[in-house]
């Protein structure tokens, strides 16, 4: 009678002990509730440094994205009839190549509609840089599709005068005889 019993219980410890370790896979590998419990208990940290990655080659992209727009050689730095450098076109070149970083130190040359006129306009980039470049290398001037925002000159100067000329005298506003305090 005894042993019936024992072979029952037997089975059933054993039946119970295989359906445990069905449920938690990981119980075989000496995986415990301690270690289950920490590792959800930090679950977030562990995909921090991948977003702040992510975050970070973002912000990467945008400061070249910035340095290329600054570095922008556009169609205000070009003479219409000969795609030479205007003055404000040599001004900007020189700034680029003699104060900016020494990694952004690049020229970029808006593309326009003809092949033949932008090869002039970086030709004509190019010959200027000779003259400036002073550590020995070559400048680096490459083409883009990025467009120049902007207005010419004079008319960012009507602007800005006609905003001053027309502004209002700064005066104090009149007593409404409420009380003051006094």
């Amino acid at each position: 009678m005894k042993t019936p019993a024992i072979a029952a219980i037997t089975l059933f410890a054993s039946l119970m002990a295989s359906a445990a370790s069905a449920q938690c896979q990981d119980a075989t590998a000496g995986y415990t509730y301690k270690q289950s419990y920490m590792a959800n208990s930090m679950w977030p940290s562990q995909y921090i440094p991948a977003a702040r990655s992510g975050i970070n080659s973002a912000f990467c992209g945008m400061v070249n994205n910035g340095w290329r727009r600054q570095n922008l050689m556009g169609d205000y730095h070009f003479k219409n009839d000969s795609q030479e450098l205007t003055e404000s076109g040599r001004l900007k070149a020189e700034w680029v190549l003699s104060q900016a970083p020494m990694q952004r130190r690049n020229l970029f040359v808006q593309r326009t509609g003809e092949e033949e006129q932008t090869a002039q306009r970086v030709q004509s980039v190019q010959e200027f840089a000779a003259n400036i470049t002073t550590d020995g290398n070559p400048a680096v001037i490459n083409e883009t599709e990025v467009r120049e925002v902007g207005s010419p000159a004079a008319l960012v100067d009507k602007t800005f005068v006609g905003f001053s000329e027309n502004r209002p005298l700064p005066v104090l506003p009149a007593h409404t005889g409420g009380l003051s305090g006094n």
